[in-house]
């Protein structure tokens, strides 16, 4: 799908980057350059749901299969 260059320009005013470079950036340094803009840490919302499951950072999830395991090990 082509992007008009009505559109280029618009995302180019709101992100304040030149739309190549936009696309050219990885994910992380686009959640850098967006936790930079804004002063704000990306993240989830605590209690956040996705189908009705909510959603676990690694960390979470790597913290519950240690109690688990710990937990058997007993």
């Amino acid at each position: 799908m082509a992007l008009s260059d009505e559109t280029k320009k618009s995302i180019e005013r709101i992100v304040g980057l030149p739309f190549e470079d936009i696309i050219k950036m990885s994910p992380l340094h686009e959640k850098e350059y967006v936790e930079k803009k804004t002063g704000k840490k990306l993240g989830w919302r605590e209690g956040l749901k996705v189908d009705g499951l909510p959603i676990r950072t690694i960390e979470e999830v790597d913290k519950q299969l240690a109690e688990i395991i710990e937990k058997e090990e007993r």
